[in-house]
């Protein structure tokens, strides 16, 4: 049952954290459309985000609870319902809903990796745990790249509110289709367990588990950088190496497909004798070296700078699935979706930090590219923060 299980097990946890994903960049890909319509500038895409995200880390706080009232199955389809209420609320409820609408993509997506965790953790064999943690989190950038093909091309001939609505029903059927899953994933759970119980709280585990602050520091550097290239890569691109907007288009997916090979890439090594933690900071070394080189490629061929963000984006956006592997490995028994709840905290919060961080560095240092080195300093914080764990 082991074995049969688990490719049944990854394919529905990777699908659950593409879905939520793909809600999280639906207003952004469709902002053209929507800013048009709700008469607002792109400035409100940076507080939807700060919205989503900072809901996130909440849920991430409290998922134990949750987790042990209702069990993995049941909260995969709360995180999914809420994505589904979230699209339809900012369809329909102009920039009120929108508000709404990202509080509710935050509170479910919140919830995927802890529900995911607590069941791969049983399923996967130690010897592939860091692999198949790496499989399901492809489904952060295969979420995005699917929002970023089908949601644009839909609003043209729908609205972008006619599509974030068609999007509410996909997402209520998957929600549906979960149901099944309850059976054998939610066999554990405890009915009436406290949702604000302290005894599951993340921010408990993160005091007693030892090992979990430092893993949580680490997310929270790494995913600053992650954020930041994501959120200002194309203006980079634009205004300092001289690109068209549709290249640099073009470059910020293929670092996005990049970073969703890397996940698979870093789970090996991970897995073939380096270790978690050890490949954490070995990741963290590479990001700021190439990130550091980046305001000396703007004279470069656009094949060398390309390589290069490549590079980067191979670091910066790899480490996903070997942190929450490692969070899985250092849990109590039967609370991996806890562990992995509590070091998710700061990693959300480094995704609200990280590109407000890099915008507020841009008039320091005098552009993007000098700004994105010296956020280095946040990938050379995590990798020493992961090397004095593992050494402990």
């Amino acid at each position: 049952m082991r074995a049969a299980g688990l490719p049944m097990a990854l394919l529905a946890t990777t699908a659950a954290q593409g879905l939520a994903t793909f809600t999280v960049f639906l207003l952004p890909v469709m902002a053209p459309q929507a800013s048009t319509t709700l008469g607002v500038g792109a400035g409100l895409l940076g507080l939807q985000m700060a919205l989503i995200y900072s809901a996130a880390a909440c849920t991430s706080a409290l998922a134990g609870g949750a987790l042990r009232r209702w069990g993995p199955a049941r909260c995969t389809q709360i995180a999914l319902a809420s994505a589904a209420f979230a699209c339809a609320a900012m369809a329909l409820g102009g920039l009120p809903g929108i508000a709404i609408g990202s509080l509710a993509t935050g509170l479910g997506y919140g919830l995927t990796n802890p529900a995911a965790t607590q069941v791969l953790a049983r399923l996967a064999p130690p010897a592939r745990r860091n692999l198949v943690f790496g499989i399901k989190q492809t489904g952060v950038p295969l979420g995005g790249a699917l929002a970023g093909l089908t949601l644009p091309t839909l609003a043209l001939h729908l609205g972008w509110q006619g599509a974030a609505l068609l999007a509410a029903g996909v997402i209520a059927c998957f929600t549906l289709a979960y149901a099944p899953l309850r059976r054998h994933w939610d066999s554990a759970r405890e009915p009436g367990f406290p949702l604000n119980s302290a005894s599951a709280s993340g921010f408990r585990a993160l005091r007693e588990q030892p090992g979990l602050l430092g893993l949580a520091i680490t997310g929270g550097c790494y995913s600053g950088l992650q954020l930041a290239l994501s959120a200002f890569m194309v203006t980079m691109l634009v205004a300092e190496f001289g690109w068209s907007a549709v290249s640099a288009g073009l470059a910020t997916a293929l670092v996005q497909g990049v970073g969703a090979v890397a996940r698979l890439a870093w789970g090996w090594v991970a897995d073939r004798g380096l270790g978690g933690l050890p490949t954490l900071a070995l990741i963290g070394i590479l990001s700021v070296l190439t990130a550091v080189a980046v305001p000396f490629a703007t004279p470069w061929p656009p094949a060398a700078v390309l390589g290069l963000f490549a590079a980067i984006g191979f670091c910066a956006a790899g480490w996903n699935g070997v942190l929450v592997a490692e969070a899985a490995r250092m849990a109590a028994p039967g609370r991996a979706g806890e562990a992995a709840g509590a070091a998710m905290i700061l990693s959300f919060s480094g995704v609200v930090v990280g590109p407000s961080l890099l915008a507020a560095l841009v008039g320091l240092a005098g552009g993007y590219a000098p700004a994105f080195a010296l956020l280095a300093a946040l990938p050379l914080a995590g990798a020493i923060t992961a090397w004095r764990t593992a050494s402990r």
